[in-house]
């Protein structure tokens, strides 16, 4: 018998008086202990009853509810597949073009990662365009009709830089000159005491040996 099932003082005092009118009655007599029985099975019976009974239209707790749509997972996988074969794509164009050119491409890669980390839409507050950030009369003056072409972009931008080592015969200053301009590094020789351009060149080295 469980603590909370042993009736209260007052509880056995009421059943002690039922039982002495009871006993007034022998027919109906019955023993101390089977009398507290009765009493115990008849609380226990109201209690059931007065229970709340589980509404009918609770959802089934062994039910999983998945709270997102299989079609959506699907959009979002296959967004996922096509930014990677869009990425691919754009290795694989620098690979191409850069062994055309004759250009490393690995330092192209470096260059593209520096100006617009890969982002083929890509708008500089100076209004640089596409991939390698091609400002308007460089890409008009490397015939890039549309600059946020990929295949455009990086022809026009590896043709420049190529342009930029058959000048300057050094990698550091061709670099320099692509961020600060050739007319900058002809000024001062070398790498151009800019801020900017000074963390772009370190920029470009770092991301070519990863």
């Amino acid at each position: 018998m469980r603590i909370q099932d042993i009736p209260s003082v007052s509880q056995i005092l009421n059943r002690m008086e039922s039982l002495a009118t009871l006993a007034k009655n022998p027919k109906e007599l019955v023993s101390f202990p089977e009398l507290v029985e009765r009493a115990l099975i008849s609380e226990r019976s109201q209690i059931s009853k007065a229970e709340p009974e589980t509404p009918s239209n609770l959802p089934n707790t062994n039910q999983l509810a998945i709270p997102w749509d299989s079609n959506s997972l699907k959009d979002q996988d296959f967004q996922q597949k096509k930014e990677v074969s869009k990425s691919n794509e754009i290795l694989e164009t620098i690979e191409r073009i850069s062994k055309e050119q004759g250009i490393d491409p690995k330092l192209v890669k470096a260059i593209v990662k520096a100006e617009s980390n890969f982002k083929p839409n890509a708008v500089s507050p100076k209004g640089a365009m596409g991939l390698m950030q091609l400002m308007p009369k460089t890409a008009e003056a490397l015939g890039v009709e549309e600059p946020f072409n990929p295949e455009e972009n990086i022809s026009g931008g590896v043709t420049y830089l190529k342009s930029l080592f058959q000048e300057f015969k050094d990698p550091t200053k061709a670099i320099a000159a692509y961020n600060a301009g050739p007319g900058a590094v002809r000024k001062y020789g070398t790498v151009p005491p800019y801020r900017e351009t000074k963390e772009y060149v370190e920029k470009v080295k770092n991301y070519y040996l990863r």
